[in-house]
């Protein structure tokens, strides 16, 4: 009978080598595809709900790419900033727009870590007839550096009397326009940027003081709520304001409440607002400090790299955020002349989000009893705070 084939040792050690760099190369090959099916590329997939207001940053291609030179994917999805902590599911971190919200995600979540990558200052936009004629009635003015202010407790004042725009002094608005001066805002059950203009409102209506737990009453939700109502239907989402106030003019929304980095943002990536168009400080105004909260390792690493990141950070201040130390913004500012105010000063504190809460609660039931009906679902998934915006 024949034997079988002789095989020397050397040829078999040789088999067992080429053999296991086989198995090693296919291994590897097998798991880059699996990675690339799970995270569309050699990069870590991270999820997150952001307010609307920084949607378009995220989606950014230059953000986009640094995010991934860094190892990481990073996809979003907006939602508003009273609603993020109940609507976090399957999210590696969430991105609210104020100090309160981010209070409220933290605390529902049992989560201590919390990124403060950037923040910005509400504000006023208008038009430069409406500027001038709110300046004849003492409520704006005009500093030497060339940017406005707004007196917000003489316009509560106006608000009191129910004053029409054609009531004011001078000519430079319209004689037809009946409109009640007031500033349109985003939603109140919804939006961010609508609560920032409760906490500055809430501190002039109780004695310029910040309220405390407890102390809120019937008469101050009245006052208001009666703010929020007159402006009619809330709009569908944050972004949509801004759209009007920039496609519409000022006949339709001649005083809007806005993030300063809607306006900045704008101005520098467009589409750029009109040229009479007039950024105005509130006095008192509040900042909106923009959040990371992780909830993961992967989203414990964005809200690290949007803080630390040099190139991140740059970014976030081309869309118009005030970043850690201010000077990626100064000079963006300055290379494209912006009347914006490299300082504010007049700035509260906004309550917390309990105090806040409530105040938006008695809001909500009075756009409730007076049949005003509330978002549409898609709508409020859209919504974040403010467009351009949460």
């Amino acid at each position: 009978m024949r034997g079988l084939p002789h095989t020397s040792g050397r040829g078999a050690f040789w088999f067992v080598v080429v053999a296991s760099v086989l198995a090693v190369v296919l291994a590897v090959a097998l798991g880059f595809v699996v990675v690339n099916r799970l995270t569309g590329g050699g990069t870590a997939l991270v999820e997150g709900v952001v307010g609307s207001e920084k949607v378009e940053l995220f989606e950014d291609e230059r953000v986009v790419e640094r995010f991934a030179e860094l190892g990481y994917e990073v996809r979003v999805r907006p939602r508003g900033s009273r609603l993020m902590a109940e609507d976090a599911e399957g999210a590696d971190f969430v991105s609210p727009g104020s100090g309160p919200a981010s209070e409220h995600v933290r605390e529902r979540h049992g989560i201590s870590t919390e990124y403060r990558p950037f923040s910005t200052p509400m504000v006023l936009l208008s038009y430069q007839p409406m500027v001038d004629a709110l300046e004849g009635a003492g409520v704006a003015e005009q500093s030497e550096d060339g940017t406005w202010s707004l007196d917000l407790a003489a316009y509560l004042e106006l608000t009191e009397e129910r004053t029409r725009w054609r009531d004011l002094p001078g000519d430079a608005v319209s004689s037809s326009n009946r409109n009640e001066v007031l500033v349109r805002t985003t939603d109140p059950r919804t939006s961010n940027s609508a609560a920032m203009h409760v906490a500055a409102l809430s501190y002039l209506l109780n004695g310029e003081e910040v309220v405390a737990p407890g102390a809120v009453d019937e008469e101050l939700t009245g006052t208001l709520s009666r703010l929020f109502l007159s402006q009619g239907q809330p709009p569908e989402s944050s972004q949509q304001p801004f759209d009007q106030y920039r496609d519409l003019g000022a006949g339709h929304t001649p005083l809007l409440w806005a993030y300063e980095a809607q306006y900045v943002n704008a101005m520098v990536n467009g589409p750029a607002l009109a040229d009479d168009a007039v950024v105005l400080y509130p006095g008192p105004t509040v900042y909106a400090v923009h959040t990371v909260v992780p909830f993961t390792e992967a989203g414990d690493a964005v809200g690290r790299l949007l803080t630390e990141d040099p190139g991140l950070q740059e970014l976030a201040a081309t869309h118009g955020f005030r970043t850690e130390g201010g000077a990626q913004f100064e000079d963006l500012v300055a290379e494209h002349g912006l009347p914006v105010r490299v300082r504010v000063g007049d700035v509260v504190n906004t309550p917390t989000y309990e105090v806040l809460e409530t105040l938006l609660t008695g809001i909500e039931d009075s756009y409730t009893s007076n049949g005003v009906r509330p978002p549409a679902p898609d709508a409020s998934v859209r919504d974040g705070g403010a467009g351009g915006g949460g």
